[in-house]
């Protein structure tokens, strides 16, 4: 149980010291970043910007357009010749 709370003691101050440090640091620095900044200005909030409108698509095309009309009639024959087959 020893070699455990030896190691729990050197956590502590292991973080003592970096805590230690880390002031030390800070305590050191020049506050001159601060000044550096210019004066504060008023947050001007910028207005969304509108999404742009989805153009219209095309209506989908039809068998007939694409095919001719004769097409339609070949394919109603083809597709009632199919569901005969079936039965």
């Amino acid at each position: 149980m020893g070699k455990q709370y030896k190691k729990l003691i050197k956590r502590r101050r292991r973080t003592a010291y970096l805590a230690r440090r880390k002031a030390a640091i800070n305590a050191e620095k020049p506050d001159s970043s601060k000044k550096a900044k210019s004066p504060a200005k008023k947050a001007v909030r910028k207005k969304a910007t509108p999404a742009p409108k989805a153009e219209p698509v095309a209506e989908k095309a039809k068998t007939e357009d694409v095919l001719g009309p004769d097409a339609t009639a070949k394919e109603t024959e083809d597709s009632s010749s199919a569901e005969e087959s079936k039965e």
